[in-house]
């Protein structure tokens, strides 16, 4: 269904501008002709991600906009199971909407199906906030009288997304401020405080052992370079960003390089496996014919080297492989996920067997990054204790040389 921005004459012969939603040009004459016009032009308006107001590019990517997404699909599922009309539902929605930005979007996309488009091609007009899954789920429902269920069934994807980055987040912000904290103090101490020892120990003259010139050495690479390394902090994430942007092969490769971390590759790998199953068995279940289902995981999986496996997937999948076959070509889909996508192709229940994956995963992940992050506290904690220690003695032992030359 496409806006087709329309020029007619009436009987009088008076020209008539206006804009009306129809199928392609024959449905849009035959449309205008109802309506007592003669159609003289025709374009289709381009969708627009921008309301009046400029709100409607608000991206639902943070807690925020996720939770504004589960409260709406909430509402929506509720209202249109008991019988209230889609364009009433939207109207409740909107209201019932804190998000002024989401809010506005509600209120655009209620005035797109007003004028005759259908929910799904009006969420395709604000692909920043109902991205590709979300609108291929509710057309599947339309077009089988299931949008109830398609809004529970994108309600309880929503909350495992939400599910996981809470568990993951749960598990690392207390590392990961330790860590701050330990970098800044190491840098501070080799930048502020050691230049102040070596200076009185020159002026004293002391015979410096081997560890304490290593430390004054290390002291003044960080004196003079240290605002490189805050750069490179600031910098080097941002640059990776735009290079993965713009260029596929490092995305790829850095893809690859992610998975074969030592600690956290696999759980960066397992990520993305729990993705692409639990993306598949919502898709697939909705009735989504299965080789569109892995061309919309290609972009929901975060990853470009599962997205270029699952080209292949797909195409071997149309070419008249099974599933499990065309991944199992792949090295970077497990065993486990091949056994159960297998088990779902000779039961009938291919959503079930990807679900039972997710699910597996949903267990694995949270407590390997606890595991990994336990490990990982103490060992900054010794780090640190390491580091002091060393300082210290490095210190030290020239200022007790110099007590004992002095007796």
């Amino acid at each position: 269904m496409n806006t087709f921005l329309y020029q007619g004459i009436d009987q009088n012969g008076r020209t008539v501008n206006g804009q009306i939603a129809a199928k392609d040009e024959v449905s849009l004459e035959e449309k205008l002709r109802e309506m007592g016009l003669w159609l003289v032009d025709a374009k289709v308006e381009k969708p627009k991600e921008k309301t009046k107001s400029g709100m409607s590019r608000w991206t639902p990517g943070g807690d925020g906009g996720r939770r504004e997404l589960i409260d709406f699909c909430t509402l929506m599922n509720f209202q249109l199971r008991v019988g209230i009309p889609i364009l009433q539902a939207l109207e409740v929605a909107a209201g019932d909407c804190n998000h002024p930005r989401f809010k506005a979007t509600i209120v655009e996309l209620r005035k797109t199906v007003e004028g005759g488009e259908s929910l799904a091609d009006g969420m395709v007009r604000f692909p920043r906030v109902f991205p590709g899954h979300f609108t291929s789920l509710i057309r599947a429902a339309e077009s089988s009288g299931t949008v109830p269920d398609a809004f529970m069934e994108l309600k309880r994807y929503l909350e495992w997304q939400e599910q996981i980055v809470s568990d993951i987040r749960q598990a690392t912000i207390y590392p990961a401020i330790v860590l701050g904290v330990v970098c800044i103090f190491v840098l501070v101490l080799f930048t502020f405080v050691v230049p102040k020892f070596v200076s009185l120990l020159s002026i004293a003259k002391v015979g410096l052992p081997l560890i304490t010139r290593v430390v004054f050495s290390m002291s003044d690479v960080a004196k003079a370079t240290w605002w490189i390394w805050i750069a490179l902090v600031v910098v080097a994430p941002v640059c990776i960003g735009i290079a993965r942007q713009k260029s596929k092969k490092f995305d790829i490769a850095f893809d690859k390089v992610k998975f074969a971390l030592p600690v956290f590759g696999p759980l960066n790998h397992m990520l993305v496996v729990a993705r692409f199953a639990h993306n598949l068995a919502v898709l697939y279940r909705s009735g989504i014919p299965i080789i569109t289902s892995i061309q919309l995981c290609r972009d929901l999986v975060g990853s470009s080297l599962v997205g270029v496996s699952l080209v292949d997937v797909g195409q071997r999948v149309e070419s008249g492989e099974t599933i499990s076959d065309a991944l199992r070509r792949h090295p970077v889909f497990p065993p486990l996920l091949i056994r159960m996508v297998s088990m779902g192709e000779r039961t009938g229940n291919l959503d079930t067997s990807l679900e039972n994956v997710a699910s597996y995963y949903n267990v694995v992940i949270p407590r390997r990054i606890k595991k990994v992050f336990s490990l990982m506290e103490p060992a900054l904690i010794l780090f640190l204790v390491g580091v002091v220690g060393t300082v210290a003695l490095a210190i030290f032992l020239p200022i007790i040389s110099l007590m004992g030359a002095v007796r």
